[in-house]
C-alpha cells in the first residue's frame, strides 16, 4: 500500500525554513512533535484520522526531516523555544501537544514554561524521566564515535527499525517505508541530532541535570495528560510510564503489549482511538 502524506508547507521560523503539515478544519488544535531523528513522515497513520475531528499541525523541528539543519548545536531549551516560535508564526496560540520520545521532553518543557499554551498532553514513550536510554544513543555520544557511526545506509535504517519496533518484519519488507526511513537519516540530520544528544546525554545515559529537573517538576503540571507506552520499548523503558503517571496528578496511561517505541505506527488504529477519546473528554 502506498504511503499517503499530506501536502508539505513551509514557514520561516527565525531564519529557519521549517516544514510542517496543517490539515483539518474543525475542533480543537493539536500539534504533533516527533522525537530525535524523527520527522512528520512517521505520523502518516495518525494525522488524517485525527484531522477528521481536529485541526492538526505537525512540524519537522530544526535539524530534522526537510527543515533546515544549521551548523550549530541546539540543546533542549533551544528546541523548546523553536517549537514555541513555530506556534507563534503559524498563529497557534494554544494546542494539545502529542509528542513522542525526546519530543516528549520538549512538550513537558513547554507545558511547564508556558502552561496557557497547552490544552492537553499526549506523551508517547518519552525521554527525560530517568537516566535510562538505548545503548546505541549512548554510544554515539562518545567523541568521534558518533561521527563515525552516524552515516546513512540501508543497513543503518534496518537496524534503527529493529531497535524501534517489536516486530520489524512488516517495515523491513516495505521498500517504500524503508526509503522514507533512509530519507530521514541523511548525514546532516544524524550529525545535528548527535550534537543535540550530547547536550542531554552521555555514555552513561541521560544526564542527571536533565532528567532530575524534569522528574522533580512533574507535580507542577496541571494539565490533563494521556501517557502511551509500548511494553517492549527499547529506547526508554516502560517503567518510566509509571514515573510519569505518579508525577502528573491529572493523568492516565495506556500500555501496548508486544509493542516497541512507536505505538502510533505499530498499533495505529488503537492509538488513534485512544487519542480521539481522550481529546473528546
Amino acid at each position: 500500500m502506498a504511503i499517503k502524506l499530506p501536502e508539505d508547507k513551509y514557514v520561516d521560523v527565525d531564519g529557519v525554513s521549517t516544514r510542517y503539515w496543517a490539515l483539518g478544519d474543525r475542533g480543537s488544535s493539536v500539534l504533533f512533535i516527533h522525537g530525535q531523528g524523527g520527522a512528520v513522515d512517521y505520523w502518516y497513520k495518525n494525522v488524517f484520522p485525527i484531522a477528521e475531528r481536529h485541526q492538526v499541525y505537525a512540524l519537522d523541528w530544526v535539524g530534522s526531516g526537510k527543515t533546515d539543519k544549521p551548523n550549530a548545536t541546539y540543546d533542549l531549551d533551544d528546541l523548546t523555544q523553536f517549537i514555541l516560535r513555530f506556534m507563534d508564526v503559524v498563529g497557534l496560540s494554544h494546542a494539545t501537544l502529542i509528542a513522542g520520545s525526546v519530543g516528549g521532553i520538549l512538550a513537558l518543557k513547554i507545558a511547564l514554561q508556558s502552561p496557557a499554551r497547552v490544552d492537553k498532553l499526549v506523551l508517547i514513550g518519552i525521554g527525560g524521566l530517568g537516566k535510562e536510554v538505548a545503548f546505541p544513543a549512548r554510544l554515539t555520544s562518545l567523541p568521534g564515535v558518533g561521527e563515525v557511526l552516524n552515516h546513512p545506509s540501508i543497513g543503518a535504517a534496518r537496524f534503527m527499525m529493529q531497535q524501534c519496533v517489536y516486530n520489524p518484519d512488516p517495515y523491513l519488507n516495505d521498500s517504500e517505508f524503508m526509503a522514507m526511513v533512509l530519507r530521514n537519516m541523511a548525514s546532516e540530520i544524524l550529525q545535528f541530532q548527535t550534537r543535540t544528544f550530547r547536550t542531554m546525554g552521555n555514555f552513561f545515559g541521560v544526564k542527571s541535570k536533565v532528567w532530575q529537573t524534569i522528574q522533580s517538576r512533574l507535580p507542577e503540571l496541571n494539565v490533563s495528560t494521556l501517557i502511551l507506552w509500548g511494553k517492549q520499548d527499547r529506547a526508554f523503558p516502560v517503567s518510566h510510564a509509571e514515573i510519569a503517571k505518579n508525577g502528573i496528578a491529572n493523568s492516565q496511561s495506556k500500555l501496548f503489549d508486544k509493542c516497541g517505541h512507536l505505538p502510533y505506527l505499530e498499533y495505529a488504529d488503537e492509538f488513534n482511538n485512544a487519542v480521539l477519546e481522550f481529546l473528546s473528554t
